[in-house]
């Protein structure tokens, strides 16, 4: 394991990830060359170790042997914060094990892992949920550890659906739900999203 400095992230490390995602924002994603296919992961706190576990076994098939990990979206006036490693396969364990002393404030916090190779990244977010994207080959085989992975996406809308039953509409905050859908989905399938969740008459997918 090796701690990164912002000079040897930049210039190690960030080019890895800008060919999966462009931006920092889990929000609102932007995605690289390299992000073939794009897959939400719910209920996602990091370290979750059925998901990192199928990372490592897919990528190291496909040639990686280490990740990098990365706090994003970090606002600090404190210039020695460490935000940046470099973790080998076999020193994973202590990734997985919470080690605050190691990893600092990369648990409570968005971050991202990815591949050395730019063929993955793994982006969480404060909503429990991460964007996991990719080359084809990579997510299609790392979604095979998740037969049930394209229907966690209605797992995370349930919870808009619920409270717009339980409070009303004018009391939940869905203006960006259309922005976040259109950046992972083609527009046929975020309104087919949309209808399964019963949310299409209240999120407008036309710009």
């Amino acid at each position: 394991m090796r701690i990164l400095t912002d000079d040897e992230y930049y210039s190690e490390a960030e080019s890895k990830l800008r060919q999966v995602f462009l931006n920092e924002n889990p929000m609102l994603p932007q995605f690289g060359s390299n992000a073939e296919e794009v897959k939400l992961l719910y209920e996602y706190f990091p370290p979750n170790v059925e998901v990192i576990n199928a990372l490592i076994s897919t990528a190291s098939h496909m040639g990686d042997s280490s990740l990098y990990l990365s706090i994003v979206n970090v606002v600090t006036f404190n210039s020695s914060m460490t935000k940046h490693w470099w973790i080998p396969f076999e020193e994973i364990s202590t990734y997985l094990s919470i080690d605050t002393n190691t990893f600092g404030l990369s648990y409570q916090l968005e971050s991202v892992i990815f591949s050395p190779q730019g063929k993955w990244a793994l982006m969480s977010s404060f909503e429990r949920y991460a964007i996991l994207a990719g080359t084809q080959n990579f997510i299609q085989n790392f979604s095979e550890h998740f037969p049930d992975i394209d229907g966690q996406i209605f797992g995370y809308l349930k919870i808009f659906r619920e409270c717009i039953n339980k409070d009303g509409i004018e009391r939940v905050n869905i203006a960006w739900l259309s922005d976040f859908l259109k950046s992972i989905y083609t527009i046929e399938k975020a309104k087919e999203i949309l209808k399964i969740s019963e949310l299409e008459k209240y999120v407008n997918l036309v710009p």
